[in-house]
């Protein structure tokens, strides 16, 4: 009897630590391909691309910002002479939580040939040990090869796996004219990399809508 006793008791321990380590090792299993985007927008167009891959990635999403004011034409010239002597500036956050990621997505509009400073003072005082990090850039104009590499190796530096790079370009020319494209054709934009990024970071693919 006593020896049942203790049979009895070991099964109850043993289903017990099921019941309470299965939840934890799929919720660890599902968060294993959850997207934090993080992203710093001037004008609105890179917060635009974001908030429409959000949706289609189901990510989480974290902004990045200057605690300068970039507003206006002189906070974009305070902005572009910052990228060009790769200077840093005061954001928040400077340490957003990563560990629950292990896909991060650095959005970024593009200035003088370069990250914003927001964004490359984020990667800098950041390790990415251990993540699939992709690029994503707003420009007026196709960015250069260089520049792209120079950016990703920025990234890579700190420890991350970089699996894309993609750019949405938001000027567009009319009548031999460049001019700003409408919100609804960057989002459409934007969403066309929704399958390289899910297939960037080994996610299912799944029809956009």
């Amino acid at each position: 009897m006593k020896k049942s006793c203790k049979i009895l008791l070991m099964y109850m321990y043993i289903v017990a630590a099921l019941i309470f380590t299965m939840p934890l090792a799929y919720a660890q299993e599902s968060g294993a391909g959850k997207i934090l985007i993080l992203y710093y927008s001037r004008t609105g167009n890179t917060k635009l691309c974001c908030e429409a891959l959000q949706k289609e990635l189901d990510a989480d999403m974290i902004e990045i910002k200057d605690l300068k004011n970039r507003s206006g034409g002189w906070g974009f010239f305070t902005g572009a002479v910052g990228s060009m002597f790769d200077v840093h500036t005061d954001i928040d956050p400077v340490k957003p939580d990563l560990s629950p990621y292990k896909n991060i997505i650095i959005a970024s509009p593009i200035w003088t040939g370069t990250l914003s400073t927001a964004i490359r003072t984020l990667i800098d005082k950041n390790q990415f040990d251990g993540k699939k990090v992709i690029l994503f850039t707003t420009t007026n104009a196709a960015e250069k090869e260089k520049y792209i590499e120079k950016s990703k190796a920025r990234v890579a530096k700190n420890g991350a796996l970089v699996v894309g790079y993609y750019q949405i370009v938001v000027k567009k020319e009319v009548a031999d004219k460049k001019v700003d494209k409408q919100k609804q054709e960057i989002i459409e934009d934007a969403l066309k990399f929704v399958p390289d990024i899910k297939k960037a970071f080994s996610l299912p693919q799944l029809k956009t809508q």
